[in-house]
């Protein structure tokens, strides 16, 4: 579906010339994987998760994330469209449910198929959320589902959440040619708090 976040800035296509389908960050056990057709939409849910310090694996269509999961790493959660190109958010849910047992899903839907995303919570997805949304709503539900880490394990998380943060940043200025504004409204936060980040990581162009 085509209906980005209420938090992500408007940005077309052709600002990602050639930018694969199916896209992965530094392995990691448990990443999140996002199934979303729209690139505009994908990118800003990608760019905001991996600012959150996730690591994320995406994919356009429901053959694309089955050829992931042969692939790559079990994802610790699934974010996605209930309507793909080649086929439902139903479809995809039953492969969850098949080759992903336990692991939570969520559910992106537009005005005109919430029925769908209803039904699939009453079959066991975790929640859905009405499209145009919130960002933050959707990062809130991911931390409070994905699981805690180890006792002790406090610092080098610490770390690595930063360093993944830093490194979003770093990417989605590139992206946008350094443009504050126009990157901040991609990554879903005000432009004060994009500054803060990039004066906290001494990041500079």
């Amino acid at each position: 579906m085509s209906t980005a976040p209420s938090t992500a800035a408007p940005r077309s296509a052709s600002a990602f010339p050639g930018r694969p389908t199916l896209s992965r960050s530094q392995p990691d056990p448990h990443p999140i994987l996002i199934v979303e057709d729209d690139e505009i939409m994908r990118v800003s849910l990608e760019d905001r998760f991996r600012l959150e310090g996730f690591t994320v694996v995406s994919a356009a269509t429901i053959d694309r994330t089955r050829r992931e999961l042969e692939l790559g790493p079990k994802p610790c959660l699934v974010i996605t469209d209930v309507r793909l190109p080649d086929g439902s958010g139903a479809e995809l849910f039953d492969l969850c449910r098949t080759t992903l047992p336990g692991v939570p899903v969520v559910v992106m839907t537009a005005f005109g198929s919430v029925a769908d995303a209803v039904r699939l919570v009453k079959a066991g997805a975790l929640d859905y959320l009405e499209k145009p949304f919130d960002l933050d709503d959707l990062v809130d539900l991911v931390r409070v589902t994905v699981r805690s880490p180890e006792p002790g394990d406090d610092r080098s998380l610490r770390s690595s959440l930063e360093e993944a943060e830093r490194a979003a940043i770093v990417d989605a200025l590139a992206r946008n040619d350094w443009a504050v504004t126009k990157t901040a409204q991609g990554l879903g936060i005000s432009r004060k708090s994009l500054w803060e980040k990039m004066r906290r990581y001494r990041i500079e162009r």
